[in-house]
């Protein structure tokens, strides 16, 4: 059958090829489509900020610098190949929550594997974000960025590294408001997703 062109060639073809992508009737693909909440989960203040610098560039929103992150530690070669120690995971140690929303088969990848090596979750989020927030191809198009708003702005590049983080706050309180109103009652958890 050629390509569907309208809509009754495409339910004929949905009604006629129930077996496409498909072995003995079960699909070899299983996407699924829900999230998890990711809360309760800290991270040092320094990955924190450095992964939400270079996020905000990328316009990624927490839960997809928070997707990417968790993709890129189990698909880091060095959680397979040797043992990593984990830094201590104690309440002086990891001090700003990490809220956001991830698919449910990324969170339990990456948590399946952080459970393997001695990790716990605040572990595997701080390693995840430092591995996001140093990835060479991430920090070459921050550089950049930063470089053309200090030449623009005849400014150096803490000043804007300090005007993105106000940026953040200012856009978090945004939200907080509007969930605020929507909700008829003020939001007071400390970070929102």
């Amino acid at each position: 059958m050629p390509v569907p062109r309208n809509m009754e060639q495409l339910k004929e073809f949905l009604d006629t090829h129930p077996e496409f992508g498909k072995i003995n009737g079960e699909e070899v693909v299983s996407i699924r489509e829900d999230t998890v909440e990711i809360s309760n989960v800290f991270v040092t203040e320094q990955i924190y900020n450095k992964a939400m610098l270079r996020g905000t560039v990328l316009t990624y929103s927490k839960s997809q610098i928070a997707t990417s992150s968790l993709t890129l530690f189990f698909t880091d070669e060095s959680i397979y190949s040797r043992q990593i120690v984990p830094k201590p995971a104690d309440r002086g140690w990891y001090t700003i929550e990490f809220p956001s929303f991830v698919p449910a088969n990324t969170y339990e990848l990456a948590c399946s594997k952080a459970k393997e090596i001695g990790f716990t979750e605040s572990d595997l989020m701080t390693y995840a974000l430092n591995l996001f927030a140093s990835n060479p191809g991430i920090n070459a198009i921050y550089d950049n960025y930063i470089e053309a708003l200090c030449k623009r702005h005849n400014v150096n590049r803490e000043y804007i590294e300090l005007k993105i983080l106000g940026w953040l706050k200012f856009k978090a309180r945004e939200k907080r408001y509007r969930l605020s109103l929507e909700a008829g009652y003020f939001i007071d958890r400390a970070k929102l997703p």
